[in-house]
């Protein structure tokens, strides 16, 4: 889902959308991955998330977080501020997120 000319909010707006169309109203906390590219800080970016509380994983010039989550707007509004500042920080690009639906 990555483009450059929409913003992260309005892309997790999109994934929150397609999480509503599916019953989905993303206050149930679930697995959620945060991607991180490029050629950047890589091992800064992990021991910064580690400290943070998510699982770090990756290779080379990549690096996904894991946590879990509620992904509804209130949530997760600072938590993608916080990954888009990370970015800036360690001078990678952040290609979003993703997580599972869940619908009670």
């Amino acid at each position: 889902m990555s483009a450059p000319d929409v913003s992260h909010e309005e892309r997790d707006a999109m994934v929150r959308a397609a999480l509503a169309a599916q019953g989905d109203s993303g206050v149930t906390p679930r697995h959620t991955l945060f991607y991180f590219y490029g050629e950047g800080d890589h091992d800064d970016l992990n021991e910064v998330a580690r400290r943070a509380g998510f699982v770090t994983r990756g290779q080379d010039d990549s690096t996904i977080l894991e946590t879990t989550m509620a992904v509804d707007a209130s949530s997760f509004a600072p938590v993608s501020s916080m990954m888009q500042s990370w970015a800036a920080a360690f001078q990678l690009d952040y290609d979003g997120w993703e997580c599972a639906v869940v619908t009670n």
